[in-house]
């Protein structure tokens, strides 16, 4: 198995180009979107989608909210604390590979210092990872500047960019992908 992982982090309009430098702008997790797929015929096992409630920003901006179409309210009362969502997303993995398009692990990493108390840390260590944005962009170079929630659409395997910017439909994204890759000939990584 493998787990194919996105993240929705806070956000401002400009701070992607300001590489999140503005005054209290930090890159907190909001959503945890994954998916547990079978590496060998890519289908999907198992679905996990958390809303976490940032510690610094927690009122998300109208940017953020437009974006992603997550809103304050289903925040606020669906939010769990980062701690949280990140030990049930640690039991979701089970040690297996976590795949992402893009570093959405230094992302995890970030928010263990922003959103863990002093004192408290996860109740397991974090899985192997591996970013496959390197890949998939220098095997289809069509893809590169896509996010990832635009890829099956940008290679013409879905008609719209269905809900674009929210963590869980990105992932399905990024497996309708890996299967184009995997029909295109292309190797996919053997792990696990």
């Amino acid at each position: 198995m493998i787990i194919v992982l996105d993240l929705e982090f806070t956000t401002w309009d400009g701070a992607q180009e300001r590489g999140w430098t503005g005054p209290g702008e930090f890159r907190e997790i909001v959503q945890f979107g994954a998916l547990r797929v079978d590496a060998g015929s890519l289908e999907v096992d198992g679905e996990f989608d958390a809303l976490v409630r940032p510690r610094r920003n927690p009122a998300l901006s109208p940017f953020f909210q437009t974006l992603t179409g997550i809103s304050q309210a289903e925040v606020d009362e669906r939010g769990v604390p980062f701690l949280a969502a990140l030990d049930a997303f640690l039991d979701f993995c089970g040690g297996d590979y976590v795949l992402s398009y893009g570093n959405d692990m230094v992302i995890v990493g970030e928010n263990l210092v922003l959103q863990v108390p002093e004192g408290r840390a996860p109740k397991r260590g974090l899985p192997p990872f591996l970013n496959i944005r390197p890949y998939v962009n220098g095997v289809l170079p069509a893809t590169a500047g896509l996010s990832a929630g635009r890829l099956a659409h940008g290679l013409g395997l879905a008609e719209t960019a269905d809900r674009e910017h929210n963590a869980l439909a990105d992932c399905y994204s990024i497996v309708a992908t890996l299967a184009h890759l995997r029909k295109q000939g292309h190797p996919l990584l053997e792990i696990g």
